[in-house]
């Protein structure tokens, strides 16, 4: 059964619709996109080497002055995730700030560690994947959600198939 429906999408959203669908028509490709899972996530992350190099100051400032909106980040902007790659996005979705290569990926878990300590983010736990012998912990939410969270199963999912 086929039904009508309409759904108000924000912009940045299309910006990365536009920008992956090629000759593709809109509609068809979010239609396409839903049913297979999208893989678009709005993303704040960090390094381990970044965490190690904020000063004691700065890292009792997150701690004490963390809203719950956000975790301990430097970054911030989009993520989507295709059969090879996860690709990371700033806010204008300009270009690919970083592409982690699936097949260059050691670890994926969630928890907090030794580094990114509960303290930085009570609300979830980090996701933490491991790639060329870098860290990096980062936290999602689909568009539209309110809160920011590692232990995004969905996108677990789609990285670890």
């Amino acid at each position: 059964m086929k039904e009508d429906l309409s759904v108000s999408v924000d912009k940045n959203v299309l910006n990365v619709v536009d920008l992956f669908r090629g000759e593709t028509p809109r509609m068809k490709f979010i239609n396409d996109s839903i049913k297979r899972g999208l893989g678009l996530f709005e993303v704040v992350w960090i390094f381990k080497e970044e965490i190690l190099q904020i000063s004691m100051r700065k890292k009792i400032i997150a701690k004490v002055g963390r809203s719950s909106v956000k975790p301990l980040h430097k970054h911030t902007g989009f993520l989507t995730i295709t059969q090879e790659s996860i690709d990371f996005y700033n806010k204008k979705l300009d270009k690919p700030l970083l592409v982690i290569e699936k097949r260059f990926i050691s670890k994926v878990s969630v928890g907090y560690d030794e580094t990114f300590t509960k303290s930085f983010y009570k609300y979830s736990p980090p996701l933490k994947i491991i790639f060329n012998e870098k860290t990096i912990y980062l936290f999602l939410r689909l568009p539209g959600e309110k809160k920011f969270r590692g232990d995004d199963k969905l996108f677990i999912g789609l990285i670890t198939d």
